[in-house]
């Protein structure tokens, strides 16, 4: 598939009078409800088939001949129209649901990306691979990888990466294991020149989450209540970044739908992982678009980005 130039879907989207978020919701309620219909539809055939099911095999082991040849057809009815309907209908709810999820996540990404950045492409072929992350130094033992919606754009010069990602543990066997990771990934290059890496993690202290485990090799430099700075024996990091780096990262709030926030720099190299709950990752279905959580989203990554690139 070839790159979207997520620009051009903007002026669509600005053609289109309808608030955001209102598209989102018409689409969301006019899915649900024909899920809502086929599943009822479903139930009620089933019951039917059931019914009917039962008096076939009265009919059947009847001693009447007769009434053995209407069961034994009806049975062969009732098989034959069970076929055409999985036929004619297994197709319809996925597809729908698929061009639903495109609707919104060209929606969602029109609007996170529209304001200060610029050549910004899309491929929906793109995915992440595990050694993409590797390097970062954050996380380790991670046994595979689901990534959508990776956009690359520049923001005031500088080339940014961006994606969903989550990143899987090991499995265990009789036993369910969280991600290690569920979240928005950004990542730029930058121009210090430095041995070694900093991971910065901003957390929830009453409810740690998506903590780094690849840090061992790191001696602890600073550590608050909601903040640990981690870094090579004995390095300052505000020599080395700039001298308001953390402060400036601490005015990004870890709480309500952000659950942890881990930076990652590197001579060359930035990279942050945000971690989020399904009111953000998820394609609203069941429950209403979440608006202020998903704008909320974007300020936290416009503030991640400002930061990274040293604006």
């Amino acid at each position: 598939m070839e790159e979207k130039d997520i620009q051009e879907n903007v002026e669509v989207t600005q053609a289109d009078n309808k608030p955001y978020q209102v598209k989102i919701e018409e689409a969301r309620k006019a899915l649900f409800s024909s899920y809502t219909k086929q599943r009822r539809i479903s139930n009620i055939i089933m019951f039917v088939v059931l019914a009917a099911i039962v008096g076939v095999m009265f009919m059947v082991m009847s001693n009447i001949q007769w009434l053995k040849i209407v069961g034994y057809s009806l049975g062969g009815a009732i098989l034959v129209g069970m076929i055409l309907y999985h036929v004619l209908t297994r197709k319809n709810f996925p597809n729908k649901t698929r061009d639903y999820i495109m609707f919104v996540s060209d929606i969602l990404r029109d609007k996170q990306f529209a304001n200060d950045y610029e050549n910004v492409k899309y491929n929906a072929d793109e995915k992440f691979a595990i050694t993409d992350f590797a390097s970062d130094g954050v996380y380790k033992d991670v046994a595979g990888i689901n990534s959508r919606n990776i956009v690359r754009s520049e923001y005031k010069g500088h080339h940014i990466t961006y994606g969903e990602v989550a990143l899987k543990r090991p499995e265990q066997k009789r036993q369910q294991v969280p991600p290690l990771f569920v979240g928005k990934y950004i990542t730029l290059p930058n121009d210090l020149d430095f041995s070694g890496r900093f991971v910065i993690v901003l957390k929830n202290p009453k409810q740690p989450f998506d903590l780094p485990n690849a840090v061992e090799d790191l001696a602890v430099l600073e550590e608050k209540e909601d903040m640990v700075v981690y870094g090579p024996e004995g390095a300052d990091i505000h020599k080395t970044l700039n001298g308001s780096f953390l402060s400036d990262l601490r005015k990004i709030k870890v709480h309500n739908r952000l659950f942890n926030l881990n930076v990652v720099v590197w001579g060359g190299h930035s990279a942050a992982y945000l971690s989020y709950d399904d009111a953000i990752m998820a394609i609203p279905f069941e429950k209403p678009f979440d608006q202020q959580a998903f704008e909320q989203s974007i300020d936290d990554v416009n503030a991640i980005i400002k930061l990274l690139a040293g604006e």
